[in-house]
């Protein structure tokens, strides 16, 4: 396999730092997982980086274990950001078209992009992209791509994906401290949906769930176009945690709990259970308790998840449903709660197509950024949003 189909990425998530490298086959669909290794997260919380060197640490030790498996040194990468600082806000730009037969040119595109990022933000929040939602030429909306079209005016509508600096920062210092070039970063539930998203889906209307440890992102499309997304500040920790202190139990033992018996948090029941926390010895307790914790938290989660739908108009009315991923996506049971909580369709959500690793959600972020990447093997990244905003944090904060 050529040297130049290597494609890296790691997902920085609040409970793993996951690395992987893949060589895409040459049928150019299939990824070939050279690497793939986690760690336990440090310096992060609730999907932030807020201590760069504790969290550079882990990423020296997984580029380490990357190299060696590759046999090659690793020098670029491709990130995720999460956290729920990121926000979104509408934005619309409109610029002349600047050719003398009025066609609109890739540059005309480019600039009204730019301009329609110019939008008010309280302190220390900057635009990180700005994802078209449709073009106008001359008053005539409705324009997936209006290269080549003629006019005199171009506008577009878009959706600004925004962050709070420091902790873009951090993320930054994090990954270049580790001696590593940032390709492009995604916000990782733009990611997950990479990953385990069809077009037909994008089309039709549909909403991504990333569950993750500690927070949850969720990114909603129709038309094949972002209409919104959000990060909610709570995750799958979150229902352990509840666990925990309705049982009166260690957090390690309400895990072991969730994971075992997760599936009676939507059931109604009167028994007891057991579960062995350590060799011969056994933590008894009422399977009802932990359901009505479980249940409350995943409640509220939903309802959160229904409000940010409601924004946009798109309660109950996205036919191709919820899509749910990320490793609190594998909870027994979430799926049918979901489709009667949202009233909508519900599946999970798993990365195909990549050999040697398994198939799961909580690996749909780290899969999107390969696949991202694979679409960027062959050519020049494009100067986005992303990529100038770093260039201007890398311009204020590295010597």
């Amino acid at each position: 396999m050529p040297r130049d189909f290597l494609i890296n990425a790691l997902d920085i998530g609040s409970d793993k730092i996951r690395g992987m490298s893949v060589a895409r086959k040459q049928d150019g669909q299939t990824m070939e997982v050279i690497s793939f290794h986690s760690f336990p997260s440090m310096g992060l919380r609730k999907g932030m980086v807020i201590d760069a060197e504790k969290t550079t640490e882990k990423i020296l030790a997984l580029k380490r274990m990357m190299e060696g498996d590759c046999k090659r040194k690793i020098n670029k990468i491709f990130l995720n950001i999460g956290g729920y600082h990121l926000f979104c806000k509408n934005g619309r730009g409109a610029v002349a078209i600047s050719r003398a037969d009025q066609k609109v040119s890739q540059e005309d595109i480019d600039r009204v992009v730019e301009d329609s990022r110019a939008v008010s933000l309280p302190f220390n929040k900057e635009v990180l992209e700005a994802y078209p939602r449709e073009f106008i030429i001359d008053g005539e909306g409705g324009i997936k791509n209006p290269l080549g079209l003629r006019g005199i005016k171009l506008e577009a509508e878009v959706l600004n994906i925004c962050a709070f600096s420091p902790y873009v920062k951090n993320l930054i210092d994090a990954a270049t401290s580790a001696d590593l070039e940032i390709m492009e970063v995604l916000p990782s539930p733009l990611a997950a949906a990479e990953a385990v998203l069809t077009p037909q889906q994008k089309e039709l209307g549909v909403v991504i769930v990333d569950i993750g440890a500690g927070s949850t992102g969720i990114a909603v499309f129709e038309e094949e176009s972002l209409l919104h997304l959000a990060v909610l500040p709570m995750g799958s920790s979150h229902i352990s945690n509840d666990i925990a202190i309705a049982l009166k139990t260690e957090i390690e033992t309400a895990e072991k709990i969730k994971l075992k018996f997760g599936e009676y948090i939507f059931k109604k029941s009167s028994k007891k259970e057991k579960i062995e926390i350590s060799p011969g010895e056994y933590f008894v307790f009422p399977v009802s308790k932990m359901a009505q914790a479980g249940r409350a938290r995943i409640t509220e989660l939903l309802d959160l998840i229904q409000k940010e739908l409601k924004k946009i108009s798109k309660a109950n009315v996205l036919p191709a449903g919820v899509v749910l991923t990320g490793g609190g996506a594998k909870l027994p049971g979430l799926v049918d709660f979901s489709k009667k909580t949202l009233d909508l369709p519900a599946k999970i959500g798993m990365p195909k197509g990549f050999i040697g690793i398994r198939s799961e959600p909580s690996f749909a972020t780290i899969c999107g950024l390969i696949i991202k990447g694979a679409k960027e093997e062959s050519v020049d990244l494009p100067q986005t949003g992303f990529m100038k905003f770093f260039k201007r944090i890398f311009k204020t904060f590295l010597p």
